[in-house]
Formats: structure tokens, C-alpha cells, sequence
């Protein structure tokens, strides 16, 4: 395997661990934060430029990696568009968004599944998308489920929580370790130009999934509405990412063991 340059945009909560795992691959690796942490990212040996998407549209010094990787959450479209702009267009890159520009009510979906503008429950995302996939013939888009990992999980929010109108809704969670391994994958095998889904198995409905985590932690139980009658409910596949990039995904039913 032959190691790569790589920029990661973002230093979030799924950025440093996908920063450390690319390190210890070899690969040599700049990270864009939007204030200062040198001392933090020099104590791991990790390049890194200040750059705030809103204020600072780009950076020269981006241009130098072989693939360059985008996981801060949504900002305005022009803005996401402007740092993008400055890209050639055959640049590698790996764009992170969310099963969310999925629409309710939409039955079984894949990645080839149209994407409805007046459906979709993330319209920021899913235009996008439209544009990274026009712009880059080599364009990798991970659609990611709601992710959880480590202490950080839905059921801590919704915990007590009451009236809740999702529960027919099926479940699709993404642990930060598949998302890693996910991107990792990608770099290395070189798998461009695809739109790929990064969700667990676990198909049930969320009201039986978070009742049942809520009581193997200990946490207030969520109250459901019982209005919701889960017709023909959203139900997403990751069989492409399974077959692309050989995951086998953690079961989110066994978070409760990790938190222990």
C-alpha cells in the first residue's frame, strides 16, 4: 500500500479518531481547525492549518494532498461551495453526509434511490451532494446514520424525554468506529466515485430500540406518541458499503456493554 497525503477538514468528534487511525496507517496528514490547537495536534505529530469555511475560503497548502477529506457539519451552501471551487476537479476527495437527505415515507432505499428536493430531510445536504457529484469525477459520499460511539449516543438526549412522534421510524445508527474504518477503506483501496450508505443492520423500530437501551442504562424511559402507525416507513440498505468495502458493522444493540 502505498501512503498518501491527506487533508482532513475538521477535527471534530469523528475527525480525531480517524486522524490518529490515518497516522498509524502511515499516511502523512494535515488537519484545517477553525481556531488554534497546536499544541494539541503537535503532541501527536499532526500538521495542521487554521481555516474557518465561513471567514477563510481556502488554503493553498490544501491543494498538496492526494485526498482530501471533509467532516465538519453543515454550513450554508456558499459557503461549502467557495472552499470546494478552489479544488481541480480531478482531485480524490470524501465528502461526509447523512441518511438524512433521505425522505420519510419512502419504503425500501438505496444509494440509487432519487433523492426528492421537496422530501428530503436535509435540503443543505442533498444539494450538496448534487454539486460535489457534477464537480468531482472522483467524489466519495458517505451518508452517514446517526452516530454514536464511546458516551456518546441518542438515548442520552432522549432520555425522559416525552411525546416523542418518531418511534415507528426505523432505526439507522453509524458507530464512529465504522465510519473510520469506512473512510480508512476508502483511502486505501481506492474505491472513488461512488455515493455509499454507512449504517448499522439493526432494522427495528426506533421506539423499540431506545425503550430497550434506555432500561440497559439505567435512563428515564422515552414516552412514544401512539398516533404514528410506521406505513411504509423509511428503510435504508448499506449492502453497497458491505460489498465495496467489506464491513461488518457493530451492532448498536450492544452499546450498553462498551458504557459499562
Amino acid at each position: 500500500m502505498k501512503n498518501k497525503n491527506l487533508c482532513l477538514i475538521g477535527c471534530g468528534w469523528l475527525g480525531k479518531p480517524l486522524a490518529k487511525t490515518l497516522l498509524s496507517k502511515g499516511h502523512t496528514l494535515t488537519i484545517t481547525t477553525a481556531s488554534d490547537k497546536s499544541p494539541e495536534f503537535q503532541s501527536e505529530g499532526i500538521s495542521y492549518i487554521t481555516l474557518d469555511l465561513i471567514q477563510d475560503p481556502f488554503n493553498e497548502e490544501i491543494l498538496k494532498a492526494d485526498v482530501v477529506v471533509y467532516t465538519i457539519p453543515p454550513l450554508p451552501f456558499v459557503a461549502v461551495k467557495n472552499f470546494f471551487d478552489h479544488l481541480p476537479t480531478d482531485k480524490k476527495i470524501i465528502f461526509t453526509s447523512s441518511t438524512s437527505v433521505y425522505g420519510k415515507n419512502m419504503g425500501n432505499v438505496d444509494e440509487d434511490t432519487p433523492i426528492d428536493p421537496e422530501n428530503t430531510q436535509s435540503p443543505l445536504l442533498a444539494q450538496t451532494e448534487e454539486y460535489l457529484r457534477a464537480r468531482f469525477k472522483n467524489a466519495v459520499i458517505l451518508r452517514l446514520g446517526g452516530l454514536y460511539g464511546e458516551k456518546r449516543h441518542p438515548v442520552y438526549f432522549l432520555a425522559g424525554k416525552k411525546d416523542i412522534k418518531t418511534g415507528g421510524e426505523f432505526l439507522h445508527l453509524a458507530h464512529q468506529d465504522d465510519c473510520v474504518n469506512a473512510i480508512t477503506k476508502i483511502i486505501e483501496s481506492e474505491t472513488w466515485g461512488q455515493t455509499l450508505n454507512i449504517i448499522s443492520d439493526l432494522r427495528i423500530t426506533k421506539r423499540d430500540y431506545y425503550l430497550d437501551m434506555a432500561q440497559k442504562l439505567s435512563l428515564p424511559l422515552p414516552e412514544y406518541a401512539q398516533s404514528d402507525k410506521g406505513l411504509k416507513e423509511t428503510k435504508i440498505s448499506n449492502q453497497k458499503s458491505k460489498t465495496l468495502l467489506q464491513i461488518h458493522y457493530k451492532n448498536p444493540s450492544e452499546f450498553y456493554k462498551s458504557s459499562e
